[in-house]
This record gives C-alpha cells, sequence and structure tokens, in this order.
C-alpha cells in the first residue's frame, strides 16, 4: 500500500538526515558539555568523572618524592621527571624494571597507580596511595589473597575496566594474546547515567533549543524505582556480564546477572555475610534491592544521593548522623517522638536512622561503608554467625548478649527474625544439611522477602534438587514475576531423572522469557541435558538462546574460567573447533590450569585418536580429571 504523499516527504527527509529507524548513539561528554557546561563542570571533579585519570601532576596524590618504599619485603622505587611518574618493581618478573605511571585510579579515599605493559595489559602497580592517612599501601592488601607463590596481579583491563571509563572497548586478541582496549571518555560519563545522547542533540539542534524539541534522554527521576536503581546498578553490584549492550533505563538483567550470596566462593574475606547481605564493598545495588524501603517503599538510589553529578551523600544535609528528616518524611510517628522508638536520647547517635539501620558493617578499601539494606540491629546472629550488627558497632564496649536482651526488651522476640532465618537456612545449607529445605522454601516463597533474597534461596535449595519438594518450587520459579528468580532457577534446576523430557519442555519454555539471562541459563540448561537441537515453534528461540551465549563467551574471552565454559558451550553444541581454540586460550591465560583433558576429549571427536592419546596421558595425577583420563586411555587401547 502506498504511503500518502506527507509520510513520504517524512520518509525522505529522514532518509537524508540519516536518522530512518537509527539507533541511537553515544556522543561523549564533551558534546554534552556544550549545553550542560554546569553539570559538566560539576561532574568532572566529583568522583564519578574522576575514577580514572592520566597521570600528571594535578590528578597524582601519592608522595613520590619519597624516592622510595618498602612493601610486603620488596622495594619499589618512586621518580617523577617532566611531569611524568615512574614506579621501579621486581615483583613481576624478578629483576627491577621501572614503569612509566599511565593512570591514576581514585582519587577520594584511595589512589592505584597503572602502567601498560608491551601486550597491552594494562595492570595495577603494587604501590597504593592512602589518601586519608598520607601513606603507601600495597595493592594486594585489598583483594586479600590466599597464600600463594604465584605472581598475583591486578589486570585494570580484564576485570576492572567496565566502570571506570565509558565506551570502553577491551579488544583482546585471544590468537596474540594482547589487548588493544581503547575507550572514550575518562570516569563514568553523561551518557552511562542518561543512555546515548544522538538523538538528544539531534532534537535540540533542530529545534534550535527550543524545549518543544523534547528531550529523548534518559532521566532517572522519571523512571520508575526498578528501572531507576538499575542505572547504579550497572557498576555498583558483583556481576557476571550476559552482554556488553547495557543502556541506562533498560533492563538491569538484559546485560548481567549478579553473583548472589549462595553462589559466592568461600574464602576467608567473603562478599557477602550468610544472611545474605553484601559483605565487601561495591555492592551497594544489591543490598539496597533487599531493602523494604526500595521493596515497599520505592526509595531509589538518587533519593539520598540527590546530586547525581556529585553523588556524596555527606552534601546531603537532610541524611546526616545528627538529622532524619530524609527517613522521618515517610517514617512520620517515628520522628514524631524518636526517643520513644529509640530508646536513646534524641540527639544522640542511638536515635540517627543511619547509625542503627546502615552501620558501617561493609568492608571497603581500608574502610568500612554503611550497609545499603537499611536492616534492623540483630544481635543475634552475632551470637550465632559473627554477622556484626549496629548496636555492638557503637557499644564496642559491650557483648552481643547484651545487645540481644536490649532488643529483646524494647522490640519483643520477633525482633529480626527475618534474618535470623535467613543466616540459619543459607549457612546450613552450604553446610549440606537438608533440615534447611523447609526454610529456604519458605523464604521462596514469601514474596515479601525481595528479588535477592528469595534468588538465594533458589540457589541454595537447589543443592537438593533430588527432593521432589525442591523440584517443584524450581520449576514454578521459572515462571515467577520476578526476573532474578527465574534466572537463577533456569541456571540452577538440574534435569529430573525421572522425567527428563518434562523438564526439557519446562526449558525450552523459558527460552521465551523476555529477559536475556533467563534465556542464556534456560539454553545452557538444554544443552547440559544433551539436547543440540529443538524442531518446531522453539527452534528460533532456541538458536537466538544459543547466538545470545556465544556472544557472551565472545566478551569474557580472557577470562580462564568463562573461556573454560566457553569450551564446554562449544563442546556441547557439537562446534569442536570453537571449543578447541577456547580451552586452548584458557590454557595460554593461565598454564598451571591443566587443560589437556578437555583438549583431548575434543580431538576424540575430531577423530584425531593418536593426538588425544597423547594428551590423556599428560593429564596429571593431581587433576580432578585424572581419573577419567585414565579409563579413556584404557578405552581407546581395546579399540
Amino acid at each position: 500500500m502506498p504511503l500518502p504523499s506527507g509520510c513520504l516527504v517524512a520518509v525522505l527527509a529522514a532518509c537524508s538526515t540519516g536518522t530512518l529507524f537509527a539507533e541511537p548513539t553515544y556522543v561523549g561528554a564533551a558534546v554534552c558539555s556544550r549545553c550542560h557546561s554546569s553539570q559538566f563542570q560539576e561532574w568532572s571533579h566529583a568522583r564519578h568523572g574522576k575514577m580514572l585519570q592520566p597521570a600528571t601532576p594535578s590528578s597524582v596524590e601519592g608522595d613520590f618524592t619519597a624516592g622510595e618504599v618498602k612493601l610486603r619485603g620488596l622495594t619499589y622505587r618512586l621518580r617523577v621527571k617532566g611531569g611524568t611518574y615512574y614506579i621501579s618493581e621486581s615483583y613481576l618478573s624478578g629483576r627491577e624494571q621501572e614503569h612509566r605511571v599511565d593512570y591514576t585510579l581514585g582519587s577520594r579515599r584511595i589512589q592505584h597507580y597503572l602502567t601498560t605493559l608491551p601486550d597491552g595489559r594494562i595492570i595495577v602497580l603494587p604501590p597504593s596511595w592512602d589518601v586519608l592517612r598520607k601513606e603507601w599501601f600495597h595493592n594486594l592488601e585489598i583483594v586479600n589473597p590466599e597464600e600463594s607463590d604465584r605472581v598475583l596481579l591486578q589486570i585494570w583491563n580484564r576485570s576492572c575496566y567496565g566502570c571506570h571509563v565509558s565506551r570502553e572497548e577491551k579488544g583482546f586478541d585471544p590468537e596474540r594474546m594482547t589487548y588493544a582496549t581503547h575507550w572514550t571518555d575518562f570516569g563514568t560519563n553523561c551518557e552511562r547515567c542518561h543512555g546515548p545522547g544522538s538523538e538528544h542533540v539531534s532534537r535540540y539542534q533542530q529545534s534550535e533549543g527550543a524545549v518543544g524539541g523534547g528531550p529523548a534522554i534518559v532521566l532517572q527521576t522519571r523512571l520508575d524505582p526498578v528501572r531507576n536503581t538499575m542505572v547504579c546498578a550497572q557498576c555498583h553490584s558483583l556481576r557476571n556480564p550476559v552482554s556488553d549492550d547495557f543502556r541506562a533505563g533498560g533492563n538491569y538483567y538484559d546485560s548481567f546477572f549478579p553473583i548472589l550470596e549462595y553462589g559466592q566462593k568461600m574464602d576467608a574475606d567473603p562478599a557477602y555475610w550468610s544472611d545474605g547481605r553484601p559483605r565487601r564493598f561495591s555492592e551497594d545495588a544489591i543490598g539496597f534491592w533487599e531493602s523494604q524501603c526500595f521493596l515497599k517503599g520505592g526509595a531509589t538510589c538518587i533519593g539520598c544521593h540527590a546530586d547525581v553529578h556529585d553523588p556524596e551523600v555527606e552534601k546531603n544535609a537532610t541524611l546526616r548522623p545528627t538529622v532524619n528528616s530524609l527517613c522521618t518524611g515517610c517514617h512520620q510517628s517515628i520522628g514524631a517522638s524518636p526517643e520513644t522508638h529509640t530508646h536513646h536520647a534524641s540527639a544522640s547517635a542511638g536515635s540517627s536512622c543511619i547509625e542503627c539501620h546502615m552501620p558501617r558493617t561493609v568492608f571497603s578499601i581500608r574502610a568500612a561503608i554503611r550497609d545499603h539494606s537499611i536492616s534492623v540491629p540483630t544481635p543475634e546472629n552475632t551470637i550465632r554467625y559473627g554477622i556484626p550488627n549496629a548496636c555492638n558497632v557503637c557499644h564496642s564496649d559491650k557483648d552481643a548478649r547484651w545487645s540481644a536482651d536490649r532488643v529483646r526488651e524494647w522490640y519483643g522476640s520477633g525482633a529480626g527474625r527475618k534474618y535470623v532465618r535467613r543466616a540459619d537456612a543459607f549457612t546450613r545449607a552450604r553446610k549440606g544439611d537438608r533440615g534447611s529445605i523447609e526454610l529456604l522454601l519458605a523464604i521462596l516463597a514469601d514474596r515479601d522477602e525481595g528479588s535477592v533474597i528469595r534468588a538465594n534461596a533458589a540457589g541454595h535449595a537447589s543443592r537438593f534438587a533430588d527432593d521432589p519438594r525442591v523440584r517443584v518450587a524450581l520449576e514454578r520459579a521459572l515462571h515467577d514475576p520476578e526476573p532474578l528468580v527465574r534466572g537463577v532457577a533456569a541456571f540452577r534446576l538440574p534435569p529430573n531423572p525421572a522425567n527428563p523430557r518434562e523438564t526439557a519442555v519446562a526449558f525450552a519454555g523459558a527460552l521465551a522469557d523476555p529477559v536475556r539471562s533467563v534465556r542464556f541459563g534456560a539454553v545452557l540448561s538444554l544443552l547440559n541435558m544433551g539436547i543440540q537441537r529443538i524442531d518446531g515453534p522453539d527452534h528460533d528461540r532456541f538458536e537466538r538462546a544459543r547466538q545470545e551465549a556465544a556472544a557472551h563467551y565472545a566478551i569474557v574471552s580472557d577470562d580462564v574460567d568463562e573461556e573454560l565454559n566457553a569450551g564446554r558451550f562449544y563442546y556441547l553444541t557439537g562446534a569442536w573447533d570453537r571449543a578447541l581454540a577456547a580451552f586452548r586460550t584458557a590454557g595460554r591465560l593461565d598454564p598451571q590450569r591443566s587443560v589437556r583433558y578437555f583438549e583431548a576429549t575434543v580431538l576424540v571427536q575430531k577423530g584425531d585418536f593418536e593426538a588425544a592419546r597423547k594428551l590423556f596421558g599428560q593429564v596429571p595425577s593431581t587433576d580432578p580429571n585424572y581419573g577419567d583420563a585414565q579409563k579413556m586411555l584404557k578405552s581407546m587401547a581395546r579399540q
């Protein structure tokens, strides 16, 4: 059907400007500054604008005049020449070599110094500067690594770059094992929070700045609380990338999947307390998504961090330890008589909303920061599980039993009960205690718990998927209203040995999920069941999800664990050459990681039995797959 003449004119005009059906593109902070100069100036001098900076006399905070500093038994030499900074070290290779400091990372509390190696890796050099204490310290004090005789190294453009610069391209070449990393802007720029700006710029240019031009830009204040907080969560959460296309206003779960308490690696420095609340920094969004202020009150990050271009919350006069007006705007009855609620003098720290409900129980870089789950003091969890509570953060001369008595006296025996239930359930589940099943299923079924805690319950419950109650609950969770709960179910539900077809049908339904991370979990689960192809109406959905999974592995190809997963993924899809390449890349990324068994299994599929036998024979006895390798050798010898 021909278009009306007026529409044809509009289409031709759009074609002439190249805007027909065009996706908005990113323009960079410099373009934004032309109209928004005051906001740009404020941002560029605040923490988001100074996260990563070129190392210059105006950005370097560390005392390089010290000449040298001794850290962990090694001497590091420091010098400045012509405004360029250098650090010499013998940590990396055992011989002293000098590195030019290319970038500074951080400026408010801690500052790190980065250099670029010949292979393109941008690494964090061991000496870091404590801005507050005015002293040098070793960078590895932050990550608290396990004892090891290996050289432990932080590679910025492998694990850190995603939040410190904007419009970054990692540029990793798995064949050459090199990086060609580049980015548009230093720091977290305008478009990280407002979305791509080309259409916004175009509209205002065409209308010469008239309001009628329309914003065509994302404003957090106009987003619902979920999408609003997702803008911040793109950095302020511990997460795995699902894709690299997140845009402000979009769905976090299309681009990321958070690492929760059930899935964390257990070590001496865990990311979460055993009740599911964050223990380590950079988890503010996860904690906040657990809070009743968010779940029931619709609160958002920018409700407290009101000046988004300079998010220093200390500058918000309504949210200081001695001022409760932001909280009492909702909790008016408490604000009318704070002593009745707090049992402390109104002007004391004991009557401060944030001191009691946001204590400093999250460990940051050489500091303690506030818990954003906005929970209630639960001394009972301190007694049982060593989880700190607000009472004893303040009353450090008392023990947790004293605090528990006070809380019970003032608020009754039910205070903090749900936090105790969570800690009991998650701790017992991690130990393999089947007595936790009933607690976990109760939490999963309780919508008031919110998506994060319920997803943790689903993840822990999957340890006991042989229990019919658990299987029914996880299959039901595939249809949960919360994408995080659906995603955990899609990743963690194993096939039903009694009726695998039933499980396959459930996963096939999840391929139609509107959220990418759920589809990702579903296709991996189907592949693990040995299903390489689906015919009929689900065929296109299966292929789309498989392509999405492949795209994920392409952006994390410099991570050894992800590359091993990629090898398994391609093996299950029958893409033998890609599987072999992924396993070999993993071996190059970490030469101490044995990948011979995996390489050999692919070679068997390719029909190269001689090479496979050789690799099976080279699998060391310390390898978890050693027994399987020996079985394969015996089997092949009989053929």
